[in-house]
């Protein structure tokens, strides 16, 4: 059976095409046929299997298209990846000597008859599939003359490189299909070499001559007079050049004019680097040879200038360092992602220029001269206090069905009438894929180009600065990826990279040494690049614990640790000196005694300190569900109040949720408490205790933050699975089907619509401007006085302000109690929600005040714009989103799309119904069954978990009594 697969380019994300004349094949024949037996031989030496003593597999197939030679379009592919039972396995000849034999090449791939063969392609790897090697192609004979040069070892992609004088060892193979070679013939540079009339091979020993680029042809003729060519071409350096860098150069990509550019790498220890790009047709070529500035051995700079470029030419570049490691520029502003770009769709980036296929290997950097400035708005913006923030954090992904910046900056008034003042993004930064939180990145200082274009980004930064609106942007310095430059320089061993740390308890990926000079320097750029060119109002640090280089020791990860202060003081120095009020938010959770440190830092001189998050999930998730007195977890929320911590500034942001942390409406209505009159795991309820618990937070003074959709009381949605995984890779205590931790969510807008829920986001609107029209939930002078502590189901907050006092008291039991209000003084007192008015006389400041179970009262002593009456509660008989009945049935588009394992499909039914949803491969092979019976009229959402199917394209089939609808979907794993 014929099966084409792009499999190999999702699974191992590599793109370096290695043919059997690399060294790591040798096949017998030379020049296989399809009608005669071939035996492989792999020598694992110098490949990520050498030295395994385990079984080794062939994932295996042909190439049968001449436009797919030595590419990931594979045909007649045996067997799945990992699968034992059906794919080859090698025989052990030696150490780190492996054999595979094959006695017919139409049989063994089972080939349609008539079908041409251009290659044998496959991969061989370990028995679980951990280890493999590259993508190894070997040429079978199909013309009456075949050659090609056997070493040296030459290509595109990996250049030979050979000093001047050196003698290299030429070696050419050739053979003749239907009669006997004539002659092989080696030419240098267009002249006769060497030729070789008795043999199948000539051998000859070249003595290298001047520097550049040599040429050298291979030319075999047999005694018909047919030729076959191969050619291939030697890089001699010239000598490196000592030369300063042009003053005022820093490093990476510096615009001298619209046509011309400077280029600078820092590398010490390194021999010699040349740019390739579209200026060089992606070859090497020695006027791209770059200079050396060496100001000491660990201070080495590389760098050229290049001109006669085009203004408002986009050009794709690249470092290749000494001839074997290409990267890109580390402060490039825009990179080119050769395994995941083609999955951007034209309408999220229109216009994105190609990857360089088949040119080169790994990210490449784009650069453009002359480029059009972004025409800024607002001129006249001013930032909201530190005190005063209320920041909403979202993920763009997550947060719009068509995640875009374009679209989240169509979506701001949204979050402007709920009362933000600030958002936060997720990282927007480059990271690895299309599909993630962020925290994978590689290049720190390009957007990335899955939410569209980076004007598109300023223009979300403008449109918030219009609405008065701060923008702050998390960001990822504790370590970086694999296809960062700062590991692909000297690779991702510690031991050979002085850019990468040893680590910690809370690391992924590769940590960075915050200690070194150029880690420094290299995070200094990426502060001042984002508020110079982006206009961004500060940063929340991710991971900040790990900001020093002794930090795997634990007692200097959580505890107190001075070199740590050191680097982030410093940082916080340098960049107040680019934007003296910049917002610094630390996501630290290290010793409190550092983290005051921190706080106060600077302001002795005026600055506001740095900010810290403040995790306060549990104890209000506690007491939404009405678990107060739970000896599991403490439901104590004074710590809202920074004093109570101890604090002398209020530098805490402090959140309910976070993208970290379970949604509080997940847990009320998986665990609420419950008693005959009042349940809180029924939505109507669960969604009133987050108005109560909303309101014993946004009303007191200090910074705060909101996650995403936490005014529509998101989570546990419809199908039950909207659920935070932990970070350990378990459910934990999410059901089957929920998605994974970083995996894309549901979009819940609908929410919006269901006037239960749109309740919610009122009441929490209602809280915001009371909170910002009036200092008394503002201003850190106002005294605040807390009876919240775990255990108190009467709690209140009393505030006294010069301008206004208020109190705040609520009932977080399940069944009706008594709640002093300890009104500070007598007189008329508003209650916001009701405007109303009540007279408090000074005997009856104590008097208690019944509550119904999760009910709350805010009382002012100044009246307030009353807000829309009837949005404290929520009515029980109302239908939950989804169950209105649409109006015909409908098949949606599946997402995420394309996914990583998980994706949810949606459906609509008119009307109940027999119903089959089958998911099938592209050969019409179905895979699974998601539903098969009676289904009533409504909404419904199912999950697909593909986990264990290989990457492709899948189709989904909704079958009713009255219609059938097909939609395609990608499986990227």
């Amino acid at each position: 059976m014929k099966l084409r697969t792009t499999i190999l380019s999702f699974l191992f994300l590599l793109v370096a095409m290695h043919s059997a004349r690399a060294g790591v094949l040798t096949v017998d024949p030379s020049f296989p046929s399809v009608d005669e037996p071939v035996t492989i031989t792999f020598n694992a030496e110098g490949t990520p299997l050498e030295g395994y003593t385990g079984e080794i597999y062939a994932h295996t197939g042909l190439i049968t298209s001449e436009d797919d030679i030595d590419s990931g379009g594979w045909e007649y592919v045996i067997g799945e990846w990992g699968d034992n039972d059906a794919q080859p396995q090698l025989d052990e000849i030696g150490p780190d000597q492996w054999r595979l034999e094959i006695d017919n090449i139409p049989d063994f791939y089972n080939v349609e008859a008539g079908e041409t063969i251009y290659q044998i392609a496959m991969v061989l790897r370990s028995s679980d599939g951990g280890t493999q090697t590259d993508d190894l192609f070997i040429d079978i004979l199909d013309e009456p003359v075949s050659v090609r040069f056997e070493s040296p070892a030459g290509t595109l992609l990996e250049p030979y490189f050979a000093k001047e004088d050196e003698t290299v060892s030429v070696e050419i193979v050739a053979q003749a299909r239907d009669t006997d070679l004539d002659e092989i013939r080696l030419y240098v540079d267009g002249d006769l070499e060497a030729v070789e009339g008795d043999d199948e091979t000539l051998t000859h020993d070249l003595t290298v001559a001047g520097t550049g680029r040599i040429e050298l042809e291979a030319v075999a003729e047999d005694q018909d007079g047919n030729t076959a060519e191969d050619e291939m071409f030697l890089i001699v350096n010239p000598e490196v050049i000592e030369q300063a860098r042009p003053d005022g150069l820093e490093d990476g990509i510096t615009y001298t004019s619209d046509q011309s550019v400077t280029l600078s790498l820092y590398a010490p220890f390194v021999d010699f680097v040349y740019v390739i790009g579209d200026f060089t047709d992606w070859e090497v070529d020695p006027d791209y040879f770059m200079y050396r500035d060496t100001e000491d051995e660990d201070n080495v700079r590389w760098w050229i200038e290049i001109d006669g470029l085009e203004p408002g030419e986009e050009y794709r570049f690249q470092y290749f360092v000494e001839g074997d490691r290409r990267i890109g520029d580390l402060y490039s502003e825009k990179v080119l992602d050769p395994w995941n770009d083609v999955w951007i769709p034209d309408d999220v980036y229109p216009d994105l220029i190609p990857y360089p296929e088949d040119q080169t290997e790994g990210m490449v950097s784009v650069m453009q001269p002359g480029r059009e400035a972004y025409d800024w708005q607002a001129e006249d913006y001013e930032r909201p206090d530190p005190s005063e923030l209320v920041i909403y954090e979202l993920v763009i992904r997550d947060f719009l069905d068509d995640g875009t910046y374009a679209n989240l900056a169509d979506t701001l008034d949204y979050l402007k009438n709920l009362g933000v003042n600030a958002i936060e993004l997720m990282p927007v930064s480059n990271f690895d894929g299309n599909d993630s939180w962020g925290y994978n990145p590689n290049f720190h200082l390009a957007v990335d180009k899955a939410y569209g274009p980076a004007h598109e980004l300023k223009r979300v930064i403008d449109e918030a600065h219009k609405r008065d609106m701060a923008v702050i942007l998390d960001v990822v310095y504790n370590h970086a990826t694999d296809q960062s430059p700062l590991i692909g320089l000297y690779g991702n061993d510690p031991e050979d990279n002085p850019f990468i740390g040893p680590g910690h308890a809370y690391n992924v990926f590769n940590h960075l040494n915050h200690d070194h000079d150029y880690i420094k320097y290299w995070m200094d750029r990426a502060n001042r690049h984002w508020i110079e060119r982006f206009r961004v109002d500060g940063y929340r640090f991710d991971l900040t614990k790990g900001f020093a280089s002794n930090v795997d020791q634990g007692n200097l990860l959580d505890g107190y640790n001075e070199r740590r202060i050191e680097n982030l003081t410093r940082m916080a120095d340098e960049m107040w000196d680019v934007d003296e009020d910049a917002y610094i938010i630390l996501e630290h959770f290290a010793a409190a005694e550092e983290e005051q440190e921190l706080a106060e830092y600077g302001t002795d001189e005026g600055r506001s300190g740095m900010l810290l998050w403040g995790n306060l999930n549990r104890a209000y998730s506690q007491s939404a569900m009405g678990w107060v007195d739970s000896d599991d977890f403490s439901s104590d929320i004074s710590g809202v109040w920074y004093p109570n911590q101890g604090w002398e500034q209020p530098n805490h942001i402090h959140y309910m949720e976070s993208h970290d942390e379970q949604w509080l409406m997940y847990r009320n209505l998986a665990y609420g408490r419950s008693n005959d009159d009042y349940d809180i795991t029924e939505l109507p309820v669960a969604l009133n205790r987050q108005k109560l618990v909303g309101a014993f937070f946004f009303t007191v003074p200090g910074p705060k933050m909101m996650w995403q959709f936490g005014e529509l009381g998101y989570g546990y949605g419809p199908d039950g699975t909207d659920c935070l995984r932990p970070g350990d890779g378990t459910l934990g205590e999410c059901p089957e089907g929920t998605p994974g931790r970083t995996d894309a969510k549901p979009v819940r807008w609908e929410y919006y619509d269901d006037s239960q829920r749109k309740s919610l986001y009122q009441v929490w609107q209602a809280l915001l401007r009371l909170r910002h029209d009036n200092p008394t939930f503002h201003d850190t002078d106002t005294e605040v006085n807390m009876r919240t502590g775990h255990g108190q189901f009467d709690r209140r907050i009393v505030l006294e302000h010069p301008d206004m006092d208020a109190v705040i008291i609520g009932n977080f039991d399940v069944e009706p109690l008594e709640v002093d209000p300890a009104f500070p003084q007598s007189g008329t007192w508003y209650n916001f929600f009701e405007g109303s008015q009540v007279e408090v006389d000074e005997g009856e400041r104590n008097q208690p005040i019944t509550l119904e179970a999760g009910e709350f009262r805010i009382y002012t002593t100044e009246e307030q714009e009353t807000p829309p009456q009837n949005i404290l509660t929520s009515a029980d008989d109302e239908e939950e989103v989804g169950q209105d009945v649409p109006e015909r049935t409908s098949l949606a588009q599946n997402y995420p799309n394309p996914f990583n394992s998980q994706t949810t499909i949606r459906f609509e039914l008119p009307a109940s119904s027999e119903v089959t949803l089958e998911v099938f491969d592209v050969l019409g092979r179905r895979v699974t069954t998601l539903v098969d019976g009676q289904m009533d009229a409504g909404v419904h959402e199912t999950r697909f978990d593909a986990s264990g199917l290989s990457s492709g394209v899948y189709i989904y089939r909704l079958r009713t009594a009255e219609t059938e609808m097909t939609r395609q979907m990608m499986l990227i794993e």
